[in-house]
């Protein structure tokens, strides 16, 4: 599998406004190569109102510090991690469940 994509992990902290303020959110790791699979895409109806959800699949090299609470920017789109999930054919690799809501 070619990893032929640049993705940004997304690790959770805190980070500063322009007023100097902390606010909670995301801190942008550096950019990682990926492999990226989308899987599908549904409609589905939250709180009243039609959804799309996309759903992913992307491979990267092993880390141990990944976990469900980061998340990871492809192409401008911010992506839920779902589960880490170790490559079963490859312990140098690792796949993130993902998917995004909009």
């Amino acid at each position: 599998m070619m990893m032929n994509h640049r993705v940004t992990l997304l690790k959770p902290g805190a980070t500063r406004n322009a007023a100097n303020e902390r606010v909670d959110g995301f801190v942008p790791q550096p950019d990682t190569w990926a492999n990226v699979r989308f899987q599908s895409g549904a409609e589905v109806l939250r709180a009243g109102a039609d959804v799309s959800v996309v759903k992913c699949s992307i491979r990267i090299r092993a880390r141990r510090d990944v976990d469900a609470s980061w998340r990871v920017r492809y192409q401008g789109v911010e992506y839920k991690i779902v589960a880490p999930l170790p490559d079963s054919s490859d312990r140098d690799y690792m796949f993130l469940v993902c998917e995004s809501a909009k």
